[in-house]
């Protein structure tokens, strides 16, 4: 049942993208929203693909097996772009103009920070050179419309320096989204401890070792589960932002609010 209903949101999600990316294109604000989107939906595809079963066929016959680890490093990072898509565009949509300036800002500077500093072909430091460039033109632009806004300086100046997430944890981000807490407290963390080489994920790789493919399936609803509620949230909160009418049309749209409000119980 949750491999079924996964699919079918998938199928929506995909469909709700593939009808209104178009006309997220014309404006940068809506380009980062377009790719941050196509961002989630890679990832959420992937997730699915490597827990179809992946192998080695091609090296060593009969290599087949399910890797969960890799599984769950997609799902974090469809997590992770679904949390920045809320921070940026639904949880205070009168701060998006200058949320996504903070955003644009970090990482721009965040790519100054990583290239090294000497020996760089022409190119590429006549690039770093444009881009220090803009980095202070959007300091600019942050800096005039806080003023507007009539932001807390301390607050815009923190983001400034340390980034658009001001030093918050991905777990404070999505505490702040329309998430549950419950789902963030529990499902990021644990995502987590497969995203790094701690003995967490070889506990999980080591049950993996002695079981077959049929058991190790079956193992599979709960992540199955975690990402279905994913796509159901960020189609529905896809849909508020594209704001378009002729959703009717889209195979099993109803299937949005049908999985959030049976799921409702679980994580209130």
């Amino acid at each position: 049942m949750s491999e079924k209903e996964f699919s079918t949101l998938r199928k929506v999600a995909t469909l709700l993208f593939d009808r209104e990316f178009s006309s997220h294109l014309s404006s940068e604000e809506g380009r980062i929203f377009y790719l941050l989107s196509k961002k989630f939906l890679n990832h959420i595809n992937s997730f699915y693909t490597v827990l179809n079963g992946t192998n080695f066929n091609d090296v060593v016959k009969n290599s087949e097996q399910i890797d969960h680890s890799s599984a769950k490093i997609l799902l974090r990072a469809s997590f992770e772009s679904y949390l920045v898509m809320t921070h940026l565009f639904y949880d205070k949509p009168d701060l998006t103009e200058i949320r996504v300036l903070l955003y644009r800002h970090s990482g721009l500077k965040e790519r100054q920070n990583k290239l090294p500093t000497k020996n760089l072909d022409d190119a590429l430091q006549e690039k770093m050179n444009l881009e220090a460039e803009l980095i202070k033109t959007i300091e600019e632009s942050i800096e005039n419309l806080s003023s507007k806004l009539n932001l807390n300086h301390t607050h815009i100046s923190k983001a400034v320096k340390e980034g658009w997430s001001t030093g918050n944890g991905w777990v404070k981000i999505g505490l702040k989204s329309s998430l549950p807490n419950k789902y963030v407290n529990y499902v990021y963390p644990y995502l987590c401890g497969y995203s790094h080489s701690g003995f967490e994920s070889l506990m999980q790789l080591s049950t993996d070792e002695n079981c077959n493919n049929q058991e190790v399936r079956e193992k599979q609803t709960t992540l199955y589960f975690f990402a279905t509620y994913l796509l159901a949230n960020f189609s529905k909160s896809y849909c508020l932002y594209s704001k378009s009418t002729g959703y009717e049309n889209i195979e099993n749209i109803g299937a949005i609010d049908t999985f959030l409000q049976k799921y409702q119980g679980v994580y209130s």
